[in-house]
């Protein structure tokens, strides 16, 4: 949305800019509508994904798995958008990004503490740590060594998981 007007997009969407202005007050509402409905449907892939496998370290690669490939990375829809947003409009993109995006995993960690199969830890730094590693791998066509995303999602869980040390 950076540098497009809102008569560019109605033009693009195919509707003329009073019908834009029906339904948003202005750019960076239709920008808010888009985050939020952005991360809700890639939320529920991330959702699905994280219920995939009998362990939990099976489970986040899933799910880390599903970010890189679905190439969606809640983080940087929050941060590159190019739209300036309202007090308000910014909480609601951070909401959707709490409820879609960062919950499903907190909870898959949370869940993987309380089984025994993950050590304890802050869930919420966590999982902003395994978002921030991930992200530089949800825009890229090409992945690291020429793996595909589970194997990118495998190795990263391993690092994390297993740590690097001997």
């Amino acid at each position: 949305m950076r540098g497009a007007s809102l008569e560019d997009i109605a033009q693009e969407a195919a509707v003329t800019k009073p019908t834009v202005y029906y339904y948003f007050a202005d750019k960076s509402a239709l920008y808010t509508a888009v985050v939020c409905s952005a991360l809700e449907a890639h939320g529920a892939g991330l959702r699905t994904a994280t219920r995939r496998g009998a362990r939990a370290r099976d489970r986040l690669a899933s799910a880390l798995a599903f970010l890189v490939a679905a190439r969606c990375s809640g983080p940087r829809l929050m941060r590159d958008g190019g739209a300036a947003l309202t007090l308000d409009q910014n909480s609601q993109a951070r909401s959707a990004f709490f409820r879609h995006f960062f919950s499903p995993v907190q909870q898959l960690l949370d869940e993987g503490v309380r089984a025994g199969e993950l050590r304890q830890m802050d869930t919420a730094f966590a999982t902003q740590a395994l978002f921030n590693l991930v992200d530089p791998w949800t825009s890229r066509d090409a992945l690291p060594g020429g793996r595909d995303a589970q194997q990118l999602a495998n190795d990263i869980v391993a690092v994390v998981v297993d740590g690097i040390g001997v």
